[in-house]
Order: C-alpha cells, then sequence, then structure tokens
C-alpha cells in the first residue's frame, strides 16, 4: 500500500470528515497564533509569523525620514531659482526618500566611517544625476549633503536601538 492509497483510504472512510475538519482547525490555530506574533517559523524560502518589533523599528525609520527630508524642502527651495516649479525639490526629495527606504529595507545601517562615505556618495551621485541647478553643484552644498546624511544616518541608528530595547 502506497501513500496515495492511503490518503484515498482515509479521505473514504466514515471518519474522513472528523480527520479534515481537525485539520482545518489545526491550520486556522497555527495561522492566528502566527498572526498573534507567539510562534514564528523561518525556513528556505518560507516564514511564517510576524516580529511586530522589526516593523515598529522599520515604521519609525521610514516615517522619520519622510518627515526630516520633507523638512529640507523649504532650504532647497529658498536656494533654487525663483523662475523654476518648487515641485522639483520635492520630486529630488522623493528620490533620496526612496534610496533611504531601501538601506532601511536591508537593515544593515551602521555608523562606520566608510559605511557612511560610501552613502554620503550614494545620495550625491543619486542628486547629481538629475538635471538640477549649479547652486547645488558647489562644494558648499555637497558638503550639506554630507551632513544630511550622516544626520539621517546617525538618527535611524539612534532609532533601532531606542525600539529594540523597548
Amino acid at each position: 500500500m502506497n501513500k496515495w492509497d492511503a490518503a484515498k483510504e482515509l479521505i473514504s472512510s466514515p471518519n474522513a470528515w472528523m480527520f479534515l475538519l481537525v485539520l482545518v482547525f489545526v491550520i486556522f490555530v497555527i495561522i492566528s497564533m502566527a498572526k498573534a506574533g507567539l510562534i514564528s517559523f523561518k525556513g528556505k524560502g518560507l516564514r511564517l509569523g510576524s516580529d511586530e518589533k522589526e516593523l515598529t523599528i522599520v515604521r519609525n525609520q521610514t516615517q522619520w525620514t519622510y518627515l526630516y527630508l520633507m523638512s529640507l524642502e523649504g532650504k532647497l527651495v529658498a536656494m533654487e531659482d525663483p523662475v523654476r516649479d518648487d515641485f522639483f525639490a520635492s520630486l529630488v526629495l522623493e528620490k533620496v526618500y526612496d534610496k533611504i527606504v531601501e538601506w532601511i529595507t536591508y537593515n544593515h545601517i551602521n555608523s562606520s566611517d566608510s559605511y557612511l562615505e560610501i552613502k554620503q556618495s550614494e545620495i550625491k551621485c543619486l542628486v547629481y544625476s538629475l538635471p538640477i541647478q549649479d547652486v547645488f553643484k558647489t562644494p558648499e552644498f555637497e558638503n550639506r549633503m554630507n551632513c544630511w546624511v550622516k544626520e539621517i544616518i546617525t538618527n535611524l541608528i539612534k532609532i533601532r536601538k531606542e525600539y529594540s530595547e523597548n
């Protein structure tokens, strides 16, 4: 008797409905416990359950980053040519936000000098890949961008530390 014959016999038996009912109940309980965060399983290609603490950290990091970057919009608009549309500054900041969310998602942010230099370079390359005005291509503005990236990374690390300890 192979496994298919055994399965066929189980399904055609008078107690089949009881077996299926218990099976559905067990699956429902496992799913409920995983959703509640009581159990979690991470296997090859499968993850069951959620890590609420990690979700809270990512949520707070992305929210803080968005608010911080949007607070820079006024500074950028003040530097722009008055003829230019304010929409462009928002577009640049949204692209920078998307890049930083990528960093947050990969979850490898650290405070080493080499990491900071790489991320500052990434943001400079991203910004300079856009058709920005010459006022944003000065060494002074590049220094400002470097300071902003350093401040963002420092605060993302602080947020992770704060919500990891609680």
